[in-house]
């Protein structure tokens, strides 16, 4: 019978098949080594912060100054909320009405009404009562409504 229906590839079943790349012992952790040692090298890596696996570059531009506003936001509402705290506990703790605005509106989708709920806690969370809870009711396809209550305890 002559070759004609034979494949063009054939398998060859060598040891150098089933044994895979022949590599010298100790190539990776090298590897790896000089590569941390590059990282020093280069700033990228610091010697002492050997903990962190991941390189960190420094931000530059505009991520920067993302980062550094945010930063700077972070401090001005950590301090206008301890201000609050330290009025608030020479005050006697009563119940208040609350009634946000956002309660009753009616959205198109299920994520548009939670991230208008997320904005508006991190807009307004000094005066958000801390047994207030939002939700999002649905009531027809395609129409979502924000609810708020009081969390009930039990006495």
């Amino acid at each position: 019978m002559s070759d004609q229906y034979r494949g063009t590839i054939r398998q060859s079943y060598a040891w150098w098949d089933a044994a895979g790349a022949d590599l010298p012992q100790g190539l990776y952790k090298d590897f790896e080594d000089k590569y941390k040692a590059w990282e020093i090298r280069r700033g990228f890596r610091s010697e002492d912060n050997e903990s962190n696996p991941e390189p960190t570059r420094q931000l530059r531009g505009s991520a920067r100054i993302a980062k550094l506003s945010f930063e700077s936001k972070k401090r001005v509402l950590a301090k206008e909320a301890e201000k609050a705290a330290k009025k608030n506990s020479t005050k006697k703790v009563k119940a208040t009405k609350f009634a946000p605005e956002i309660v009753g509106k009616q959205y198109s989708s299920d994520a548009n009404a939670k991230r208008r709920i997320k904005e508006y806690i991190l807009k307004n969370y000094l005066i958000i009562p801390r047994d207030y809870e939002f939700g999002v009711n649905k009531i027809d396809w395609g129409c979502y409504e924000i609810t708020g209550s009081r969390i009930q305890y039990k006495k």
